[in-house]
């Protein structure tokens, strides 16, 4: 489905077959002077197929378009370098640029699964993942250039400026954008209304959870009238879903605190195992590989913000992190 939301801003949904996420919303912005193309989707046919019909739809060309990136995963990045035209930027925060680059290196994954045995996956468990993941199978070629953005970096497409928030939490490096003469807020991964953003563990952040509620209060303030979602339903009310969203995480902060509570130690894959979850399955060993890897990855983010935060203790047994309340 392809719609103008606003004059000059259109919804391009693109589906994301066999995914949770289901859709990714990605916006063009038409300006006097330049376009820009919010997200791109999946680097596959489905997503390309989609992204370039609504493109063809609303007329729009990327001869004179640009492409900004909220945030590095490969469901907002895939088809940068497919769609981009000779004459177009890349554009994406500076952070995530320099994790970009090194996930599609192709070495990612051998240098990080000492990180994935820690948490208490097996070794085959992470081989299968790592041969499975969707962020692995559609990611951008590995040849695409990338130009940093910084925090406040601002975009004159001509007629209309968009501003950029640096919202780390969900990735490293992740972005909003923001039109401050209209209050539009486009969101990213930052705030999504139908489903929560997966908080996990982050390269050189030592307590992801902390750092998005952070992100999180750092918009309460923010003037705005609409914000655009990067998933499912695109619109709603921001101030409410912040509050929904640090609510969520404080019931899971005790959840996780509770399950460590009645244990003698546990990885953050066993507490993941016991946590409630909105997958349709009747037990954790039928979990997908790479379901299993955004849960256990979001357990590890609420344990370790316990940790940070003096609740329990984390040390390592046998190669792999435990935590415990004493």
């Amino acid at each position: 489905m392809t719609k103008e939301i606003f004059k000059n801003i259109y919804l391009i949904e693109v589906p994301l077959p066999n995914n949770p996420l289901k859709n990714l919303n990605s916006y063009y912005i038409k300006g006097k002077k330049r376009n820009l193309l919010v997200d791109t989707g999946f680097n596959n046919d489905i997503c390309y197929e989609a992204l370039t019909e609504g493109l063809t739809e609303i007329g729009a060309t990327m001869k004179n378009t640009d492409i900004f990136l909220t945030h590095l995963h490969s469901d907002h990045t895939g088809l940068c370098g497919r769609i981009a035209s000779e004459s177009s930027k890349i554009f994406i925060g500076s952070l995530d640029k320099t994790y970009l680059e090194y996930f599609c290196k192709g070495t990612y994954w051998d240098d990080t699964k000492d990180k994935f045995v820690n948490q208490g996956f097996s070794e085959s468990e992470f081989l299968v993942n790592k041969d499975t993941n969707p962020i692995v199978k559609y990611a951008p070629p590995k040849d695409t250039l990338y130009t940093a953005v910084e925090d406040g970096h601002v975009f004159d497409l001509g007629g209309v400026r968009l501003e950029t928030i640096f919202t780390p939490g969900h990735t490293p490096g992740h972005m909003c954008l923001y039109i401050r003469d209209k209050k539009i807020l486009f969101s990213g991964d930052h705030i999504i209304f139908d489903i929560t953003p997966n908080i996990s563990p982050l390269p050189g952040i030592t307590n992801s959870l902390g750092c998005y509620l952070k992100s999180l209060e750092k918009l309460k303030d923010l003037e705005v009238e609409h914000t655009l979602s990067s998933h499912r339903n695109a619109m709603g009310d921001d101030k409410k879903r912040i509050n929904e969203l640090i609510e969520h995480h404080m019931e899971r902060l005790d959840e996780a605190y509770s399950i460590v509570e009645n244990s003698g130690g546990l990885s953050s894959y066993e507490v993941a195992s016991k946590m409630t979850w909105s997958v349709r399955l009747n037990d954790w060993k039928d979990f997908p590989p790479h379901q299993k890897w955004f849960a256990v990855g979001e357990a590890a983010a609420h344990l370790d913000y316990l940790q940070q935060n003096g609740k329990i203790h984390k040390y390592k047994r046998d190669n792999v992190y435990i935590y415990s309340v004493s």
